[in-house]
């Protein structure tokens, strides 16, 4: 069997990985770490919120 290169595959490649095949600790560890670091956005009030809720919304279409 071939090794995987979990540091090669993509965010939505590994977290499909992962999806599929929930006992490999390592691809979902490492996973973690990668969504870990993404930056964090902190909303202290609804307006926040909801505006950072429509970027977001805006973003991915």
């Amino acid at each position: 069997m071939t090794k995987l290169d979990y540091q090669a595959m993509s965010d939505d490649e590994l977290r499909d990985w992962v999806r599929y095949h929930p006992q490999d600790s390592k691809a979902f560890h490492i996973l973690m770490d990668r969504l870990d670091q993404r930056p964090k956005v902190i909303t202290r009030t609804n307006e926040e919120f909801e505006t950072e809720l429509q970027r977001r919304i805006n973003q991915a279409s």
